[in-house]
């Protein structure tokens, strides 16, 4: 049983320390549907078919181009307008945020091949009533 914790606290440990800027702009780089737009005051939960917002991150020139299809007129919001912009990433005590056009858009994180943006997760503390953009591959 301990030789389990040990390896199991040790991995942790190893795959908490491997997020570099290269890791995440790899991980970013192509093209991600929204899939879900959550929160905000409102407590919206809205639901995307794949194609209909798209975010292609080119992490060799650092752009990221948005082709954002909704015609939904009662989405509170989206995300992202359709345009290029360019984008970042800041790294602040192990983890990550988005940064686009010079400003602080989310915190990032993946699980299950998902990518997850969490506007009430910034560098300088942590909101309550931004929205939360999950993108699929």
């Amino acid at each position: 049983m301990k030789i389990f914790l040990v390896s199991f606290f040790s991995f942790l440990l190893i795959s908490s320390c491997s997020d570099s800027y290269d890791s995440v702009d790899d991980i970013l780089n192509g093209t991600w549907n929204v899939a879900n737009v959550s929160g905000g005051f409102v407590g919206m939960d809205q639901d995307f078919e794949s194609g209909t917002i798209t975010w292609t991150f080119d992490a060799s020139s650092s752009v990221l181009t948005v082709v954002n299809n909704n015609v939904l007129v009662d989405i509170i919001y989206d995300g992202l307008d359709s345009g290029t912009y360019s984008y970042s990433i800041l790294i602040i005590d192990s983890k990550n945020y988005l940064v686009i056009d010079d400003q602080e858009f989310a915190g990032i994180s993946f699980a299950n091949e998902l990518l997850f943006l969490n506007q009430n997760e910034i560098s300088t503390g942590s909101g309550a009533d931004s929205f939360s953009i999950l993108l699929a591959p």
